[in-house]
Parts: structure tokens; sequence; C-alpha cells
């Protein structure tokens, strides 16, 4: 059942009246409780709402430790209740076979609008968190509104400099996996496009007309503004209103269907903020109506997008089982995170198309990361597998090397998506992704400063307790933290005797740190112009003196250029279609186009594959249209 709660506010005085769509047989709400100043008792102490709305809006720990832990929580929840509801029992929303409830808030009123209305709570129980969807919505005039299949999603991640980390680009690649296991376009460079720049996102809204928007980065705001945080092409931090973000997609000849504003404040800043700017004009927006967390926001993004894209939920049905599996977000209710995000509806159905998850036997979305590198690859496979299985040693580390466009990042791709698949029934998989330090002046502090801002940590003793929380669920179970370092390209962030002095460090500092179960897997790859004279470097600066005694350290081959024989093999193991008759011809054009660079040929055989995965399998020859065979 969906029910709309219109909320007026008089020269102070608010009154209502709630309806299930037809305002003409709405029952009124005369006199409502609801102002800045009326106030509730919270532990024997009286609160004014406005005082609590500032407390959210501002987040001070010492504010929402008593007005927003358990019992604040569900008092603050029972007064919205009452007032709304009076002593009905929720029961009497939901008839047999009736999906859940569907309340909309509806407000022309910033404070009404400010108000914590996922707190809903009858008795002990919060409603948001028992199968209720709350949302906000500017009027009760609605309309369908449809998802097309293949829906265009545009990822605006910025991450400028002199700012707090985000860890953006694991989450893509998080989002992305997980996107195209059920549907291949929905892959990096096709049906989702990042931009990372101000610039970038005007451009691509206009050249690639998105249905969906998704802002991940940092905003500002307070109860009169809300601003996102940007990136100039120079990568200077820029703040931009939410009303010009909104400006630009209202331009827009067809407007996204979704938006989600994922930052600090995307709602705080009321007439300002992401769902009154937006909410006019896009169907469905969801943001935050104060502080987020990088691992609370990316994992309740991660489940909202499961829910939207994968499943075909509307938008407000996956916000209600996002607030139905807490736990398993490692969310409680004892703080303020959990009711963080909000949701602004202003659609009556919602139509979609979910993707029909390929079978991996007969196509394995990730083939593209597969590409040779036997060697390699079986080599870090096979011994991470071994220390799994026979518990020693604690950490292996891993070094490789190739040329720009040899697929050097690529192959840490690689590791994380098979390793992840491989090891998902006997290890729990933590990767972690930390930046090189802008200079080693004194290495052993520099390095303990990168590991703890990759773990957002204060201290390395505190990694255990991010690994224990972010394993938490897979209970027996090991744990191998992956390491994976951004790629070095240049001496002046990482030279050979600099690696050397990390591998000890490494070994001396970082490896003790893991507990029993615990194991590591650290990897680092550089990208050089001069392969030879940089193995030479390793043999001499690293390979021949070094000593460890908790790590394993490799030195893999070099990444080296494709050629024919390889991508024969790689098409027979991994079932990649291509036209029968053709595909010794097209083989060897690309090789021709792309000159064996490993980057450039996954690029032209992705093209061709997406193609044959959207069109019908070519039908086998007949003996009499068979060719001769040409010897």
């Amino acid at each position: 059942m969906r029910c709309f709660v219109e909320i007026k506010n008089a020269n102070g005085r608010y009154t209502g009246a709630i309806h299930q769509g037809n305002p003409a047989i709405a029952r009124p709400l005369p006199d409502l409780k609801l102002g800045p100043d009326d106030e509730l008792v919270i532990k024997d102490r009286a609160y004014p709402l406005g005082a609590l709305v500032q407390a959210l809006i501002t987040y001070q720990a010492r504010d929402l430790k008593i007005a927003y832990e358990e019992r604040g929580q569900l008092e603050i929840g029972r007064h919205l209740y009452r007032q709304i509801f009076g002593d009905l029992h929720p029961s009497t929303f939901q008839s047999e076979g009736d999906e859940g409830v569907d309340v909309r808030i509806v407000s022309g009123d910033e404070h009404i609008a400010r108000l914590p209305w996922v707190l809903l709570a009858h008795e002990g129980l919060f409603m948001s968190a028992s199968g209720w969807s709350v949302s906000l919505a500017r009027a009760s005039r609605v309309q369908d509104c449809t998802l097309p299949p293949r829906p265009k999603m545009l990822v605006v991640a910025p991450e400028p400099e002199g700012v707090a980390k985000t860890r953006a680009k694991s989450h893509l690649e998080t989002l992305e996996y997980r996107l195209s296991l059920h549907d291949h376009h929905l892959s990096l460079g096709d049906h989702l496009r990042v931009a990372t720049t101000w610039e970038r996102f005007r451009q691509l809204l206009g050249e690639f007309n998105p249905h969906i928007v998704y802002y991940y980065g940092h905003g500002v705001g307070d109860r009169h503004r809300s601003r996102l945080v940007f990136a100039t092409g120079q990568g200077q931090r820029v703040e931009k209103p939410i009303a010009d973000f909104a400006q630009c997609l209202r331009e827009m000849a067809d407007p996204p269907r979704l938006v989600y504003v994922n930052c600090c404040s995307g709602d705080a800043g009321g007439f300002l903020g992401a769902g009154w700017q937006l909410g006019e004009f896009i169907p469905a927006v969801v943001t935050n109506r104060t502080v987020a967390y990088v691992d609370a926001a990316q994992a309740q993004a991660l489940a909202l997008w499961q829910s939207i894209l994968l499943d075909g939920q509307p938008p407000h049905v996956a916000m209600t089982k996002i607030r139905g599996k807490l736990v398993d977000l490692d969310l409680s209710f004892s703080d303020a995170r959990w009711l963080t995000p909000v949701m602004h509806c202003h659609y009556a159905g919602w139509t979609s198309t979910p993707p029909q998850r390929v079978a991996p036997l007969e196509h394995d979305p990730h083939w593209h990361l597969k590409l040779d590198r036997v060697p390699q690859f079986g080599t870090v496979a096979f011994q991470t597998r071994q220390m799994l299985r026979e518990h020693r040693p604690r950490s292996l580390a891993y070094v490789w090397y190739g040329k720009g466009g040899q697929g050097i990042d690529l192959f840490h791709k690689r590791l994380k998506v098979e390793l992840q698949d491989d090891l998902a029934t006997r290890a729990h998989f933590f990767s972690v992704r930390p930046e090189w330090p802008m200079d080693l002046h004194d290495p052993a502090r520099s390095f303990a400063d990168m590991m703890c801002e990759a773990f957002d940590v204060q201290a390395l003793q505190d990694i255990p307790r991010v690994v224990r929380a972010q394993s938490r669920g897979a209970s027996g179970r090991q744990t191998l933290v992956y390491v994976r370092h951004q790629p070095v390209r240049s001496t002046k962030v990482l030279n050979p005797r600099d690696l050397k002095a990390y591998l000890e460090w490494w070994d001396r500092e970082f490896a003790p740190l893991l507990q029993e179960r615990y194991y590591a897997l650290l990897t680092v790859s550089f990208e050089v112009q001069n392969p030879a004279k940089f193995h030479k470097a390793m043999l001499k600066m690293v390979l021949q003196d070094i000593v460890l005694s908790r790590t394993v350290f490799r030195l893999l081959d070099e990444l080296e250029q494709v050629g024919m024989r390889d991508l024969f093999e790689f098409l027979q193991t991994h079932n990649i279609r291509l036209p029968r008759r053709r595909k010794d011809r097209i083989l060897q054009e690309i090789l021709e186009d792309t000159g064996g660079h490993y980057e450039q040929t996954i690029s032209a055989l992705r093209r061709l594959v997406n193609r044959a995965l959207d069109a019908p399998e070519e039908k086998e020859a007949t003996p009499e249209q068979a060719e001769e065979f040409d010897y």
C-alpha cells in the first residue's frame, strides 16, 4: 500500500493530511507536534526537534551519542509515528499479499524534509527495517517511470588533490565486477562510463546521455547549502553547488531516471540540497543527509545497485532491502550511519528489465583480463593456494614489469578477480590499493603512513581490527589480505633500491600484524621503457642480497606483447565466440592493427565479442557450403 502524508507549515503551525493518492478523501492531521520548537523526551531530557535535526546535520559526536544511540533513535521514531498514525498498529496498513507499505512524506517545508523519517517506529520496531519504505516527495502527483533495458550509467568519481581519499578506483572495480557478471554491457568503456573532472562530467552528459548518474565523492554542506567537490582538468579542487550539478542534468534532452549523490551532506542544504534540486525532474533521487563514511557508503551503494540494476527492484524497495540487512552491511542501530541515506521518490510505478546472468561456462564476463600471462598468473595463483593450504609463509610478494600498454594494471585486476572467485569457499578476500607516498625522505614513516591511509586507520596496530571487521561473517575461514599497489611509472615514485627498502619494511613491520588465519599477498608493478635494463637493476639492487624472514618474494617474467598463438589458446580456453569461418583473418587483422600491444588488442577483441554476444550465433556451414582445405 502507498500512502501520502502531506504536511504544511502555516506561520509555525503544522497541519497535514494522509491519503492513498486521492487528496479528496484524505484523513486530516490537524495539529502536528513537528515544529522546530516542539520537544520530546529522551532519557529524561527534553530535546527540541530543531536541535535534533541540527545534531544530525553537523554530526557532532557528543550530541549523536546522547540523542541518536538506540534509545534516542527509538524515541524519535515513536514520536514521528504517533504524530502521523496515532495508535494504529502497522498491520492496519498492510493487507495479505501486499508487498509492503510505501510512505511518502510530501512537504514544501525544509524543516519537515530534514526530520529523520526513516526512524518511524511503533513500540520497539523501526518500520523502515521491517518492510516499510519511507521517502520524501515534493508533491503527491506521480507518474510511471521506465528504466530502459541495459541502462547507461555515468559514474562521477572525482578525487582532487588535497582531499581525503575515497578509494574510488577500488569501489568502481567492485561495482563493475558485480554488474558485468550479469550484463557484459555494464562494463567500463561500454554502458558504464566514468568522469573524474567537472569538464568531463559535462562532456559525457551530452555524448553519453546516461539513464543513471552516480556521484561518488566528497560533499560539503550545512543548513544553508550543499556542494559537490569536483576536480579540474589539472586535478585541483573545485566546489560546485548542487544547483549547478542539477542544471546540467536539467538541460539534457532526456534527463536520467535515477541519480544517486553518494557524498557527505548531499541533502543538508534543504532547498539547495540534492533532493530538492533534482527531485523536480528526476523520478528517483538518493543522497545522504549527513556525514557518510567510506566503508558504509560503499557497502550501501553496492547493495542498492544490486537490487535496482540486477534484481529489477524499484529504488524505494531497494532502499528498504538495505535497511533490512544492516548487520550484513556491517552497520548497527547503535549509531546514526544506517539512517544516513535518504530517498526522494517522484514516480508511481517503476518498470525495469533486469539482465539474465550468462552462465560462466558459456561466457566468462572477465575474459578480457585473462589474455596470455599464463606463466605469471600460474605462479602467483599456485603459491597463494599453497600458502593457504599449508599455512606458510604468512605473506607473499610479487613484482612484475613491462612497457606501457602491456596490461601492467590489468594483471592486478586479474589477480583480484580470479583469486576472489577461486578462494570464495576457502578464504575471505580483502583488498586495499595503497597510493605511493609523495617522498621517501623517511622511508619507514612514509610506508607506515601509506598503509594507515589505505586501511583508514590511525596506526599500524589498528589494521588487524579493520581486517576482522571486514571478514565478519567469514568465521572459521582464512582471510587473504591483498595489498595491490598503484603501478609505478617513474623512478621519482619508486626505484629498485626503494623497493628493497619497502620489502624489508613490509617483512619487518606489516607481516607481524597478520594474526592467526590471516595471510597477505603484496603486488607491485613497474611500467618501464627498457625492460632489460630494469631486470638487470632488480637483480643487482634487490634480489642479490635481500633477506626476508616472513615473506617469500619473487620477480615475475616481463609482460610482453601478444602473438597469434596466445590469441588462439585464449579464445579456446574462455569460449569466446567469433565467426568461425573468418576467425583466422579477424585475429590476423587485429594483430596487424595493434602490433601485439596488449591493451589495444583487448579493446579490439572486446568490441568483437560484445557484438557476438548480442547477435544470434552463426550457424555451422553445411558440408556443401564448407570451403575446401587449403594446405
